[in-house]
C-alpha cells in the first residue's frame, strides 16, 4: 500500500474515536496545555510533535513536507466542470499561473474570488491548494482564481505582492471574457495569502484601480516584526511555532527596510480609509493579535469588518477539513459569510 494512503487512512481512523478518548490520549502525549482546543485537533497536534518541522531541513524539503501535510489533512477533491490554467503576464514580461475554477451552479455572470494561498511566502502553491479551491468554488458557487505567485527565498518580498497585484489587474481586464461580474470580485487568502489579500486592496487603492468588493483575511500576517504578544504566548505548541515564524521571515524579508513597507506589513500603512469591507478570521494562533489589530485599524478608518473567531482551532485549519470536522465547519462558515457579503 502507498505509505501516504496508509497514513491518511490511519489518521482518519483515529479521528473517528470519541472526543473524550482523544482528549485522554492527548493529555498523555502533549507537553503544552491545549485542553480548550477541538479534541481531534488537539490529538493531531500531539501526534505531529514527533514529525519533522518545516524549518528542520532545506526549503525544498519544507515544500515537500507541506505538500504531504495538506494531502493528509485536506478535503477530498470535488469534480468541477471547468478547471483551467491561465498564463498571466507580469510587468517584467514573464508570466505566472492562475488556475480558474468554475462550479456547475455558478450564474452566467458570476461572482469571483481571487485566492492567494498560505505558506509563509515560501511553501505552497496552486497545486497544494487545488482541493481547497475546488471546495470553495463548489460551496460558494463563485469562480475561484488561485494565484501561483513567486516564492521566497528565490523571490523575496515584494515579489509575491507584485504578482498578486498583476493578477488583480488581469482579473479586472478579463471579467467579461470569463463571464464574471465586475461588481462582485473578492480577494481571499490564508496566512501569507491573507497578507497578500490585504496588500492587493492597499495596492489597488494606491494605483487607482477598481477595488475588490470584499476582502476575506484568514488568520493573516499583517506585520513583519513578530512583536505582538500572541507571538510569545502562542508561539510554542500550537502548530506555528516561533522558530518556524522566524525561519519564514528570514526567507521572505531579505532587506530589513522591507519591514516597514506596507507590502510586507500592511498594518503599518497609516491610511486604511476607503478599503473594501473585510471578513477577518482568527484562531488560537501566534498571528492572532496582529490580525485583530489590523481589524481594529480598519474599523477606525471607517471600513466595515466582520469578525469570525475560532479559538478551538489553530493556524492552518483551512486545509484540515478532511480530518477535522470543526475545521470543515469553519471553512463552510467562511464560505457562507463570503456569499452573504458578495
Amino acid at each position: 500500500m502507498n505509505p501516504a494512503v496508509f497514513e491518511r487512512g490511519a489518521v482518519r481512523a483515529l479521528m473517528s474515536l470519541p472526543g473524550a478518548v482523544l482528549d485522554k490520549l492527548s493529555a498523555g502525549l502533549e507537553t503544552h496545555s491545549r485542553s480548550h482546543l477541538d479534541s481531534r485537533l488537539r490529538f493531531l497536534l500531539a501526534l505531529s510533535a514527533a514529525k519533522p518541522t518545516l524549518d528542520s531541513g532545506t526549503v525544498e524539503q519544507a515544500r515537500r513536507l507541506y505538500r504531504d501535510v495538506i494531502n493528509l489533512l485536506d478535503v477530498a477533491p470535488v469534480s468541477l466542470p471547468v478547471v483551467v490554467d491561465h498564463q498571466v503576464p507580469r510587468d517584467d514580461g514573464s508570466s505566472m499561473r492562475v488556475r480558474r475554477y468554475r462550479p456547475a451552479l455558478a450564474p452566467r455572470v458570476a461572482p469571483a474570488i481571487l485566492f492567494m494561498h498560505g505558506g509563509g511566502f515560501t511553501v505552497g502553491g496552486v497545486d497544494e491548494y487545488d482541493r481547497l479551491c475546488r471546495y470553495i468554488a463548489d460551496r460558494t458557487n463563485a469562480v475561484v482564481l488561485s494565484v501561483d505567485y513567486r516564492l521566497s527565498p528565490e523571490h523575496p518580498s515584494p515579489a509575491a505582492a507584485e504578482d498578486c497585484l498583476a493578477a488583480w489587474r488581469w482579473l479586472l481586464d478579463n471579467t467579461a471574457a470569463m463571464g464574471l461580474d465586475p461588481q462582485r470580485l473578492a480577494v481571499m487568502g490564508d496566512s501569507a495569502g491573507g497578507n497578500l489579500s490585504a496588500v492587493v486592496c492597499q495596492q489597488a487603492k494606491q494605483a487607482g484601480l477598481t477595488l475588490p468588493a470584499l476582502q476575506v483575511l484568514i488568520y493573516p500576517t499583517t506585520d513583519g516584526a513578530l512583536k505582538h504578544p500572541s507571538v510569545q504566548t502562542l508561539g510554542q505548541g500550537f502548530g506555528l511555532d516561533m522558530a518556524l515564524l522566524t525561519w519564514f521571515r528570514s526567507q521572505f524579508i531579505q532587506d530589513p527596510a522591507m519591514m516597514e513597507d506596507f507590502r510586507v506589513s500592511p498594518l503599518r500603512n497609516p491610511d486604511l480609509s476607503g478599503l473594501p469591507p473585510a471578513i477577518l478570521i482568527t484562531a488560537t494562533d501566534p498571528l492572532r493579535d496582529e490580525g485583530l489589530e489590523y481589524g481594529e485599524k480598519l474599523r477606525a478608518a471607517g471600513v466595515d469588518v466582520t469578525a469570525l473567531d475560532y479559538p478551538q482551532l489553530v493556524h492552518g485549519f483551512l486545509t484540515m477539513g478532511g480530518v477535522i470536522p470543526a475545521a470543515r465547519k469553519a471553512v463552510n462558515a467562511i464560505c457562507d459569510a463570503t456569499v452573504q457579503r458578495l
